[in-house]
């Protein structure tokens, strides 16, 4: 790490019970890499049903945090210590926060829209669904190289009544807001039959243009984790274990392999390490896959020149790592002295 910057990882239980090996009581929540070693943060370990999911700060605010449990927004005073639930409601599944300016995006998952929360203004800015972009939607075509052995991957109960499962929005290049999702055309059995006409045994992720209405499907099975570095996206392609590079119009540059369920990712531009989330594969994907690797919680240092792994740091007390953030030291330190 450098000197000045530290990582924040976010952990959980499996969301569902088939999966688990560990009690709620033994999750750690929120650990911190901070000078070669990992830091828990016990003060976090109870939010949630499963654990916290997803973290944001502004950098013009270092001593205010925002996180996210699967149905609750908070506000943290890490100077004060103090943690305030903001009432937004109706969020379930919650995924990832980005925050871009003064508006806090949201990723309600669960009920397959966007939440717009105006931090300033402590209130709800607006809200997207993403059925307006189902109907009649204006597909970009890319080539999908189909050259991966076919990966089933088991089917998760609450994935059955959302047609996107949006994971993320994200500015991209071109200032546009774009949303990553598992399914790009949607999940109605006419458009799933058409996804796979259309592309074979990949999977149907990509990102929506929240703009202009335009669909793009990458190809991606189970997509987390979008990220804007060093000129370029980079996605978790968690079905695949792999991490696509693309460029700002979305043309596939690169396939960075991995080792397990990659989720989770952020970059230290100072030290041009591209730091990613890997968690052992669930029970349930391990008996559709029994050649399948099993690997160990971890986080894991990739090059961004060259995309070769330099190190590894192995977890404990999680299931799944749910994110991974590069942190200014004093956060870190902020995060850790929580009581």
């Amino acid at each position: 790490m450098h000197p000045d910057e530290a990582l924040l990882v976010l952990g959980s239980l499996h969301a569902f019970a088939q999966d688990r090996r560990l009690d709620r009581s033994e999750v750690r929540s929120l650990q911190v890499v901070l000078d070669g070693e990992v830091g828990h943060a016990p003060f976090f370990d109870a939010w949630g049903e499963w654990g916290v999911v997803s973290f944001a700060w502004a950098p013009e605010r270092p001593g205010t945090a925002y996180v996210a449990t699967g149905t609750e927004l908070l506000e943290v005073d890490l100077i004060e210590r103090r943690v305030r639930d903001l009432g937004v409601l109706d969020l379930h599944d919650v995924h990832e926060l980005t925050l871009m300016g003064r508006v806090l995006w949201i990723a309600n998952t669960g009920r397959d829209e966007v939440v717009a929360f105006d931090v300033a203004r402590e209130r709800v800015a607006g809200r997207v669904q993403l059925s307006a972009y189902g109907s009649t939607p204006k597909i970009v075509p890319r080539p999908v190289e189909d050259d991966v052995p076919d990966r089933r991957l088991a089917t998760d109960v609450r994935e059955e009544s959302e047609r996107f499962h949006c994971n993320q929005v994200l500015k991209g290049f071109d200032g546009h807001y774009y949303a990553l999702v598992h399914y790009a055309l949607g999940e109605s059995q006419l458009i799933r039959r058409a996804a796979r006409r259309l592309m074979g045994r990949q999977g149907n992720g990509g990102v929506i243009d929240l703009n202009d209405g335009r669909v793009v499907p990458l190809g991606l099975m189970g997509p987390h984790t979008l990220r804007k570095v060093d000129g370029h996206y980079r996605v978790c392609d968690s079905g695949r274990s792999a991490i696509n590079v693309y460029d700002g119009d979305w043309t596939l540059m690169e396939k960075i392999p991995s080792q397990g369920w990659v989720r989770g990712a952020d970059a230290s531009e100072r030290l041009g390490i591209y730091y990613v989330g890997i968690s052992q594969f669930r029970r349930r994907y391990m008996a559709l896959n029994p050649t399948a690797r099993q690997t160990p919680n971890m986080v894991q240092a990739i090059s961004i020149e060259t995309g070769e792994p330099v190190g590894e740091m192995v977890l404990s007390g999680v299931e799944r790592v749910t994110n991974v953030y590069v942190i200014p030291r004093e956060i870190a330190a902020s995060i850790l002295e929580m009581r």
